[in-house]
């Protein structure tokens, strides 16, 4: 019976034509693919002697490193690697130079801008899943070798659990979920957790997440959450981040390199808005934004006026606010130019990353006079990335999990780099950052611009705490994405 709801209050969406429409023809299409598999894969299956995995996201795969990082394993394991997703940013060389891994990208759907009205997203919502559903489906049905193993990444979960479910089960496979966090919880943050079409996204992730051989959790709290609440089927293991072998703290000559061929300063006269006198002039043509050479022949050298680097990195999304950020600059703007008892040097921030709301940012970031401290926003490829949290002096997190239960993996990136981090707090969060030991965990906007003086004042002679608290991310950097990866993963493939 169709259901009569109001569409104003964001709850759940009512059975129109569309929606009957996206039933029937899944129906057509999953019919149709039940008699075609038998002899298309059944026939075939004794001639199926390769390792094979599929792995999917429904996001772009330039922006999904921990599955790329998968993708890598795999291959470096002896397995064919079929990956499923959007286009978007390039992926890692290491990727699409490999031989044993293939992309198959999927058509985007049309993104709603976030300022669009909610009537307008729960209107186009069925027009985007219905897409989704025929063209992940055809994918994965027909443009493939059957695989031994999917591998899926959630969230999304709406429809990809959904038709991940159909495919393995049609070619008789085995599915891991690799657990990022909750969809109906990224979700909640746009309709509201109460929203009756919440409620529903929570149904269908229990429902189609459930029933997996193995599910990969990023937290030991949503290792918990699966087993004792959610029920789950199969095995639940938790497969922490860990930053592959190249995120490394660099040598000053390497910084050097890197600021020569990556001319930051000319994004910073272009993005800025306060004082011109932010950076000295060098008379020096070999200098750099951090460095310079006093000959060729010299090893490289920091320069005695150069600014504090600061790097965050960000999707720019509702779940980071980066409006703590810019009034934590405000504030440690006014401490340095009024606070004359004490020396402090000046803090460059290094935002990196795209998303719906870097628009929005931008323009706040551009309406702020700073004469001590510049923010900035740029965009890195996969293999320079590394490269600037190896220069960096101290790192930002404003990730605020949905869920609460999932850990910001530009943290783990950082902590690789041996870079520090100040992180706003969240449930969860100590599992990674531990206060005063390896970073900083702030509440609001006035803690991060305490932490920002008290670790800057009197800089360098005063550098006793980041260089401490530097010493000890050596033990984190012990394990690494491959180590991790075959302890925790490779019985799971070798037990199905």
């Amino acid at each position: 019976m169709e259901e009569n709801v109001n569409l104003a209050s964001g709850t759940i969406l009512p059975i129109s034509e569309i929606t009957v429409l996206t039933i029937l023809v899944f129906v057509l299409v999953v019919s149709r693919g039940a008699s075609l598999f038998y002899s298309r894969y059944v026939q075939n299956a004794a001639l199926q002697s390769n390792k094979n995995v599929t792995l999917v996201v429904l996001g772009d795969i330039g922006r999904s490193p921990r599955m790329q990082y998968h993708a890598l394993s795999f291959a470096r394991n002896g397995w064919h690697v079929d990956f499923v997703g959007y286009d978007g940013a390039t992926p890692m060389t290491a990727i699409t130079d490999n031989k044993n891994i293939k992309i198959h990208y999927i058509s985007h759907p049309w993104r709603l801008p976030e300022f669009f009205p909610k009537i307008l997203f729960l209107l186009y919502a069925p027009i985007k899943v219905y897409a989704q559903i025929l063209t992940l489906y055809w994918t994965l049905l027909w443009r493939i070798e059957s695989p031994n193993f999917v591998l899926t990444q959630n969230p999304p979960a709406i429809p990809t659990l959904l038709i991940v479910q159909f495919v393995v089960w049609l070619r008789q496979t085995n599915l891991i979920v690799d657990w990022h966090n909750f969809g109906y919880t990224i979700l909640g943050l746009r309709l509201g957790q109460n929203s009756r079409v919440v409620k529903f996204a929570k149904w269908h992730e229990k429902v189609w997440g459930s029933r997996a051989v193995a599910h990969l959790t990023v937290t030991a709290l949503m290792h918990r959450e699966l087993l004792y609440k959610w029920d789950v089927q199969g095995k639940v293991a938790t497969l922490y981040d860990r930053p592959p072998q190249h995120f490394r703290r660099l040598e000053l000559d390497e910084i050097h390199e890197f600021f020569s061929r990556n001319q930051l300063e000319d994004i910073i006269t272009l993005q800025s808005t306060g004082s011109s006198t932010f950076l000295t002039a060098s008379s020096n043509d070999s200098s750099t934004l951090l460095t310079y050479k006093p000959s060729p022949q010299e090893p490289a050298r920091f320069r005695s006026d150069r600014p504090i680097l600061i790097v965050s990195s960000t999707s720019w999304t509702a779940d980071e606010d980066f409006s703590i950020l810019l009034r934590a600059a405000q504030k440690f703007d006014e401490i340095a130019e009024s606070d004359g008892a004490k020396k402090f040097p000046k803090l460059l921030f290094v935002i990196t990353g795209n998303g719906p709301l870097k628009e929005k940012y931008t323009q706040d970031i551009s309406r702020i006079p700073l004469q001590h401290a510049r923010i900035v926003t740029t965009w890195l490829t996969a293999e320079d990335y590394p490269l600037l949290l190896g220069s960096a002096d101290l790192g930002i997190s404003l990730h605020k999990s949905s869920s609460g239960m999932d850990l910001p993996m530009k943290v783990v990136d950082m902590f690789g780099c041996g870079l520090p981090v100040c992180a706003v707090n969240f449930q969860c969060l100590d599992e990674l950052v531990r206060h005063k030991k390896n970073g900083l965990i702030f509440n609001d906007a006035e803690e991060l611009a305490k932490q920002l003086t008290d670790l800057f004042a009197d800089y360098p002679m005063n550098a006793s705490e980041l260089e401490s608290m530097r010493e000890n991310l050596k033990e984190f950097q012990k394990e690494r994405w491959d180590a991790n990866w075959d302890r925790v993963v490779l019985p799971i493939l070798q037990d199905e």
